[in-house]
């Protein structure tokens, strides 16, 4: 089957749509990936790897002047809503057409589309030409349901919740409906009011690509709506061999603890502000540390004997060798540091990573959660020391882990896509 798959944004956007195109591929598919990604990355390397095409669809043309002034605006913008706003106004909507044109020619030229579940313009190419397709969703954050509740608001029971998520729909419609009914109305497609149960999920296949151990199935979900686990890059895809100095560093003394703010340290105003914060709240707990940070930039940085400076590293390779981890709340270092039993210290910067942190601490291997806009050092200090003094965090952690490693989150995708569109379109 030839299938065409269509994904926008940063790495966390990026390397699941990777991983499930080399899962295709390895299945017997004739795989085409197209890529728009947001920090203008190259992933052919991967594409080479597992075996697919690889097409890179558009790039943003921001100086550096203009890269800090968007940065500000999305992380400190006041509210969720308010950072998709800026995010969708600077980083998606200049490469609509392009993103766009490309979908139309994956329809054209594939079986079968998959698209990320934000990416409404591939959504728009497949109902244009009556294409096959599925939706590829990162967190369950936005999968409505009468039994939960959304991310920052209270839990006010079956009744009530459909309340919040219909407000939930209203502000999210309103931030991509103007834009998307413009381009259907280009494409004569009917206008839609309602973009997240109209446009943004499949109601053929949404693949939730999200652990069991963290996301559970709500009763009222539709069949559509499938869990298969988070799609895990596979190790041959990124080859790396520990450096000798980290593997003496490692050896000598207590498992470190990672600290990592992933791809949103290129989104902070003061990359070197915000590297002495984690470096200083290391210190002040009193553990040793793998400090990930854009390194190459930060010049006269002090070292320290507790501290290893690395740079970009696949996490699967490192994680292993950790006491805890410190990060964002990415998606993927979210399951990568829960996979290798590990706790979680989250400092969040966006809404879905807050909700990722929130189901950590529930799942009770993550402390109090704490924001890019208030963190201090202390606090940070205080939160790595709760981490390393709770038996009962690692205990449950190693517990998680357990269960995240008998899973295959990429051959369950693989097994609901043929299930739903090669199986059944031949009964």
């Amino acid at each position: 089957m030839k299938i065409g798959l269509q994904t926008w944004g940063s790495d966390g956007d990026i390397r699941p749509f990777l991983a499930l195109s080399g899962g295709l591929s390895k299945a017997g598919h004739e795989v085409t990936l197209v890529i728009t990604s947001a920090d203008n990355k190259n992933y052919s390397s991967y594409a080479n790897e597992m075996g697919f095409a690889i097409i890179h669809a558009g790039e943003l043309q921001y100086d550096e002047k203009e890269i800090k002034y968007i940065a500000k605006k999305i992380v400190n913008a006041m509210t969720p809503v308010g950072q998709m706003k800026s995010l969708i106004k600077y980083l998606f909507n200049p490469l609509i057409d392009i993103m766009f044109q490309s979908a139309r020619k994956l329809c054209i030229e594939n079986d079968l589309v998959i698209g990320h579940f934000l990416h409404y313009p591939m959504h728009i190419a497949a109902e244009e030409a009556k294409k096959p397709y599925a939706t590829l969703t990162l967190n369950h954050s936005g999968i409505s349901s009468r039994y939960s509740r959304i991310y920052g608001v209270p839990n006010l029971g079956i009744r009530m919740n459909p309340i919040w998520w219909k407000l939930f729909n209203f502000l999210v419609s309103r931030v991509l409906i103007p834009e998307a009914n413009e381009l259907r109305k280009i494409q004569n497609l009917p206008p839609i009011k309602n973009i997240i149960d109209k446009m943004l999920t499949s109601t053929s296949l949404n693949l939730i690509a999200v652990s069991a151990a963290i996301c559970q199935r709500q009763k009222d979900w539709p069949q559509y709506q499938q869990i298969c686990g988070f799609l895990n890059m596979p190790d041959y895809a990124e080859k790396w061999t520990i450096p000798k100095d980290l593997k003496n560093f490692i050896e000598a003394g207590l498992p470190p603890v990672f600290i990592t703010l992933g791809s949103m340290i290129s989104l902070e105003v003061s990359p070197h502000k915000i590297t002495e914060l984690l470096v200083e709240g290391a210190l002040i707990a009193g553990c040793r540390a793998i400090v990930q940070s854009n390194w190459e930039q930060l010049h006269d940085f002090p070292d320290y004997p507790e501290i290893y400076k690395i740079g970009r590293i696949p996490h699967q390779h490192i994680f292993p060798y950790c006491q805890a981890v410190v990060h964002h709340g990415g998606a993927g270092t979210t399951h990568s540091a829960t996979r290798y039993g590990c706790p979680s210290v989250i400092i969040e910067h966006f809404a879905d990573q807050g909700f990722f942190g929130n189901e950590l601490r529930l799942l009770g291997i993550a402390p109090r959660l704490l924001h890019r806009k208030s963190v201090t050092k202390k606090k940070l200090a205080r939160e790595i020391k709760t981490v390393l003094t709770s038996p009962e965090m690692k205990k449950k952690a190693q517990a998680l882990s357990a269960i995240m490693q008998k899973e295959n989150g990429v051959q369950k995708a693989v097994e609901l896509l043929e299930d739903r569109f090669i199986k059944k379109s031949l009964q």
